[in-house]
């Protein structure tokens, strides 16, 4: 059961993450380099051990786990507070806090619990998904990695691609067709080892973000590491990706609010023609455009957040809507923040360039926005 905190407790809870975030993780970004891309271990599993006596280890996990087992709504408001720093959209408090652990591993054996999902929150590593291919287009329907029986065991042939924190990741979970008797496809769910005989590749993405691919080839894997019923996958995995993108415009709000504090901060002090910036209309235009629609996407991540604890029926769509506008607001934000900082916006001495590039990335993260807006043109044409 997760549990849903009044507004007095989840306000000390951001004070916490506030604190923890400035006192903890921007001191470790300034002391360790000047255009930070990482953090090293040391710094990390410092950070780790030190947030641990928050008691918010793996907000989300079950407390039987060894997580938090906080709600979904209370989480966005925790990670908007976790992402104000340089590596805060991708690494929200610098992972100290562990990985986000996705629902459907609920429907994991004990066994798999014990193996995989405990190990994993104690260390303070996720999982990693290996969902999407090449040339899929967002669309579940048209995966091709598949599975064929072969006894206890099954053999999985096929390509994933666009896979985020690998190396990070305590294990991962892979969404395949296991191939029926008379060939029908059949969408599962089934745990990944870091030794499984898969080839990987890293790429890493405009500068600022590692993705993997993985090429199976004839792999061999127990029926013992699937994950619910056989068939089961595509729906397991819809609800992970519902509620990812809400976690992800949580953190889009982060990094947006920590922008609108450089852009007005440095609007009150850049002189030119004699005045700020900060008294030139187009600017005052911009700062307080972007607070309008901050809170706006604000609203839309907290509204979908709660449908998703309520297992309300359009959920999923809420969730996609305040995953396209939070992430085109935070675009905008960020794109004004540049305007405003002019050259100095790209010299690296502040975070704007790096969520600049991030920003991009989140827009096509989970499901694409033109994917999304298709949907609710479906639902209402």
């Amino acid at each position: 059961m997760e549990e849903v905190l009044v507004d007095k407790e989840l306000t000390i809870l951001k004070k916490t993450v506030r604190s923890f975030v400035r006192d903890k993780v921007e001191r470790a970004e300034l002391l360790q380099k000047e255009h930070i891309t990482e953090l090293s271990k040391d710094v990390a599993d410092t950070l780790k051990e030190t947030a641990q006596k928050t008691g918010l280890q793996a907000m989300g996990a079950k407390k039987e786990w060894g997580g938090a087992g906080l709600s979904l709504s209370c989480r966005t408001v925790l990670y908007e507070e976790a992402a104000q720093h340089r590596l805060g959209l991708f690494h929200p408090a610098g992972d100290a806090f562990g990985e986000e652990l996705p629902r459907f591993l609920e429907n994991c054996t004990k066994e798999q619990i014990n193996t995989y999902v405990k190990p994993a929150i104690q260390q303070g590593k996720g999982c990693f998904v290996a969902l999407w291919e090449e040339h899929e287009d967002n669309d579940i329907g048209k995966l091709t990695c598949q599975a064929v029986k072969d006894g206890n065991s099954w053999i999985i042939n096929g390509h994933k691609a666009y896979i985020d924190k690998f190396q990070e990741a305590g294990f991962g979970v892979i969404l395949v067709n296991c191939l029926g008797e008379s060939g029908e496809k059949q969408p599962t769910l089934f745990i990944l080892e870091h030794n499984d005989s898969f080839e990987n590749k890293e790429t890493v993405l405009i500068d600022v973000q590692k993705v993997n691919s993985l090429s199976f080839n004839g792999m061999k894997i127990s029926d013992d590491r699937r994950i619910g019923n056989i068939g089961d996958g595509a729906e397991l995995m819809k609800e992970w990706i519902t509620e990812a993108q809400v976690l992800l415009a949580s953190r889009c709000l982060g990094v947006a609010v920590k922008a609108l504090d450089y852009a007005k901060s440095y609007a009150k002090i850049r002189i030119t023609r004699g005045q700020p910036l900060s008294d030139f209309p187009s600017i005052r235009t911009m700062i307080a455009s972007g607070y309008v629609n901050l809170q706006a996407a604000r609203l839309m991540v907290q509204d979908a957040a709660k449908k998703i604890d309520e297992r309300a029926k359009d959920a999923a769509t809420a969730a996609g809507m305040a995953k396209v506008f939070t992430t085109d607001t935070a675009s905008k934000i960020i794109d004004d923040c540049l305007q405003i900082h002019g050259g100095a916006g790209f010299a690296g001495d502040l975070p704007i360039e790096r969520w600049y590039k991030e920003l991009r990335i989140a827009r096509m993260n989970l499901q694409k926005k033109e994917n999304i807006i298709e949907h609710i043109a479906n639902l209402n044409l």
